[in-house]
C-alpha cells in the first residue's frame, strides 16, 4: 500500500512541475493586407499595424500597436485619409505604445503618397534620427488605405 501511495505521490508531483505548458492564445485576424503592409485585429480592441522597413537590408516586419478605445481604428483611418485630401507640408506625428509614427505625404506627378516612419519614443524628428533607426514603409495610396482598413 505504501508502495502505491509513492508511486501516485511521484506521478502527481511530476505532472505538477511538467516543464511544457499549453497556454490560451487571443485569436488574430488579418482585417486587411496590401503588399508588404497589413493590419492585423487581436482579440476585440488590439489592433498591429504591419509593414516591411524597407531602410533594413532584409526588410524585416515592424509593428506599432494600439488599442481601439473610443473608435480608434476609424479615427486612424479619417486621420489618414484627411491627410491625401489635404496634403500638409510637414509630417503628422503620432504616438502610439511608446513609438512614434510619422505620416509623411508627398506629392509626385499629380497623385498623393503616404509613407510610414517608426521610430522610437524619444526621437523628436524624424529628420535628426539617424538613417538606420528610422523604419519606413513603402509608398501607399488613398486606395491602399481603404483596402488595408476595409472601407471599399
Amino acid at each position: 500500500m505504501r508502495k502505491a501511495l509513492l508511486l501516485l505521490l511521484l506521478v502527481v508531483s511530476g505532472s505538477a512541475y511538467s516543464q511544457i505548458e499549453f497556454l490560451d492564445t487571443t485569436q488574430s485576424e488579418v482585417v486587411g493586407k496590401v503588399s508588404y503592409v497589413y493590419l492585423e485585429k487581436i482579440g476585440d480592441n488590439d489592433y498591429n499595424f504591419f509593414f516591411k522597413n524597407i531602410n533594413a537590408i532584409g526588410h524585416e516586419y515592424v509593428n506599432f500597436s494600439f488599442k481601439n478605445v473610443d473608435n480608434d481604428i476609424d479615427k486612424l483611418y479619417n486621420g489618414i485619409m484627411q491627410g491625401f485630401e489635404n496634403v500638409p507640408r510637414d509630417p503628422l506625428k503620432m504616438k502610439a505604445n511608446g513609438q512614434i509614427v510619422w505620416l509623411k505625404y508627398t506629392r509626385e506627378d499629380g497623385e498623393v503618397f503616404l509613407q510610414i516612419q517608426l521610430t522610437s519614443g524619444d526621437e523628436e524628428n524624424p529628420l535628426q534620427a539617424m538613417e538606420d533607426s528610422i523604419k519606413v514603409s513603402r509608398l501607399l495610396t488613398a486606395d491602399d488605405i481603404k483596402r488595408l482598413f476595409k472601407k471599399e
